[in-house]
């Protein structure tokens, strides 16, 4: 199965089999960033799990760095717009979590560490 690069925005022909894999998909979410804090949602470690089902529906369960975050419909709406051109993905869903609580101190990637000032 070839990957395609996310940026793209092309989906394989309809019916060929391809299934955009985890890695894929997390490449995809790369591309969303928390508008407050300027990273990428994969980095922060906001993206707890991605499962694309035979049926082509891809569920997403991600948190936000608050509860209160005014901009977490903005970040939904982008994760879902950057998942869906991807290869066997027919519907998206994105579901908002909040266990386990976001700490970016074990959860975020060690370059968001570096950026968010944590050492």
């Amino acid at each position: 199965m070839s990957e395609l690069d996310p940026t793209t925005r092309t989906a394989p022909a309809e019916g060929n089999g391809e299934k955009a894999s985890p890695e894929l998909i997390r490449a995809a979410l790369g591309q969303v960033y928390d508008p407050e804090i300027g990273i990428d949602i994969v980095s922060l470690g906001l993206v707890y799990d991605v499962d694309l089902d035979d049926a082509g529906l891809l569920n997403i369960d991600m948190t936000l760095t608050s509860p209160y975050c005014p901009l977490g419909g903005v970040i939904q709406a982008q994760a879902h717009a950057v998942c869906t051109p991807l290869p066997g993905v027919k519907d998206v869903t994105v579901n908002l979590v909040w266990s386990p609580p976001w700490d970016p101190r074990v959860m975020a990637s060690d370059e968001a560490k570096l950026e968010l000032g944590i050492y």
